[in-house]
């Protein structure tokens, strides 16, 4: 596992805000950037550290299974998160862990940080939802 996490430049965040548009609810996209525009300096900086924690600490509970208590206390920690940002149904934590799993570079965001991290990511989230991780 990188011990380095890196966040998406402001410019590939932009471009994640236009996809999002595109392919779902933009209402949920102007929430996330209001909320984020709503924070200050370390508001924003703390908000990332959070995200940051709970990345990295799944990463390194991989060997735990995706089905672990402890893993699914971090993915309830990261549907929190998540929710910080705009009202995230269960049905839409569902397509970002698909997102996670599937999207060029949110794969390779999670493979930097452990390479089975964007397959766990999605596993450990069906489950939380409570579906068949293997659908």
């Amino acid at each position: 596992m990188s011990g380095n996490y890196f966040g998406f430049s402001e410019e590939q965040q932009a471009e994640y805000q236009k996809y999002a548009e595109e392919h779902w609810d933009s209402t949920l996209v102007q929430q996330s950037v209001t909320r984020w525009n709503t924070l200050d300096a370390a508001g924003k900086k703390d908000l990332l550290a959070d995200g940051e924690r709970i990345t990295l600490a799944l990463a390194r509970s991989i060997p735990l299974g995706e089905d672990n208590p402890v893993v699914q206390g971090l993915i309830d920690e990261w549907y929190d998160y998540i929710n910080r940002f705009y009202d995230c149904t269960p049905e839409i934590f569902m397509a970002l862990g698909e997102m996670y799993m599937n999207h060029p570079d949110f794969s390779a965001f999670y493979q930097k940080i452990h390479p089975a991290l964007p397959i766990f990511l999605n596993k450990a989230i069906r489950i939380y939802c409570g579906r068949d991780p293997e659908e």
